[in-house]
């Protein structure tokens, strides 16, 4: 539980720091956050990574191939989605992580929804609903919504992609890895996009929030997570989405300027208040 508190404090950064990247392209964003928290972890851990990565068998190594194809998607997806629509939609849609979470756990493991979390899914949906009808107003996107959506999805399938694997490597080794395949996948298309900005003067602050995403809610906050999806439940570890959404929302509104539309901060409530229905014991 205390893994899940930090991560979710240490998550609240991420999207307002996103958006203060400004003129780097999202999937630079997402690329250059899992370089920057890689290259920290494997600088720390090298010989035990190269030792873990020599034991696994070959079906463990396509495992994490695809578990890094996951979070990269995942990241891509949520980046891109939050360059499109506005802040508070995203952080708000992004509380549906919990039942994204849970739906893929019964699916994958068995893991059967209680009552209680299947009425925690009604109660987020309507909200998730609420948030998309506020389309239109200001910043806000239908287009960026739908692709944060699909931000969601993928990250119930990489929690459980990161429950399975949980034998495999030890926590520091198996996250420094993920996050370096992540980085090689988006980097065809990040490499390039990176140049672009380059070109077009992107501020140097831009670049030091690029940097904090990659200490802060990647190195942070996504190991953290990782560690504790190996031994809670995972509706417990997807606890860490609603106090990212509340945290990011705050954040937003205090610091930035982002205050939600009267519809999306009723969405974002009941999106909060199902996911947490969910996942409350």
């Amino acid at each position: 539980m205390l893994l899940v508190l930090v991560a979710a404090l240490a998550f609240s950064t991420a999207s307002p720091l996103a958006r203060l990247a400004v003129g780097v392209p999202p999937l630079a964003v997402a690329a250059g956050r899992t370089l920057v928290a890689s290259v920290a972890i494997l600088l720390f851990r090298p010989a035990p990574t190269l030792r873990a990565l020599a034991a696994l068998a070959p079906r463990q190594r396509w495992a994490l191939l695809g578990t890094g194809a996951l979070l990269a998607l995942h990241f891509a997806l949520y980046l891109m989605g939050l360059a499109a629509t506005s802040l508070p939609a995203a952080v708000s849609l992004v509380s549906l992580e919990p039942l994204s979470v849970v739906v893929v756990a019964w699916l994958a493991f068995g893991i059967r929804p209680t009552r209680r979390e299947g009425a925690g899914v009604v109660v987020a949906t309507a909200g998730a609903l609420v948030v998309a009808s506020a389309a239109g107003q200001g910043e806000h996107r239908i287009v960026g919504d739908l692709m944060v959506l699909g931000a969601v999805v993928v990250f119930g399938a990489y929690i459980a992609a990161a429950r399975g694997l949980r034998d495999a490597m030890p926590p520091l080794p198996y996250a420094g890895t993920v996050y370096a395949i992540c980085t090689l996948l988006l980097a065809p298309l990040a490499v390039p996009a990176a140049l672009t900005a380059a070109s077009a003067h992107a501020p140097g602050t831009s670049w030091l929030a690029v940097l904090a995403l990659g200490l802060a809610p990647t190195l942070v906050g996504h190991t953290l997570l990782q560690s504790a999806a190996r031994t809670v439940r995972p509706a417990i570890v997807a606890m860490a989405s609603p106090g990212e959404t509340v945290g990011s929302l705050a954040i937003g509104a205090l610091a930035m300027g982002a205050t939600p539309s009267p519809r999306e901060a009723a969405g974002a409530v009941l999106v909060v208040a199902g996911a947490t229905l969910a996942i409350w014991k």
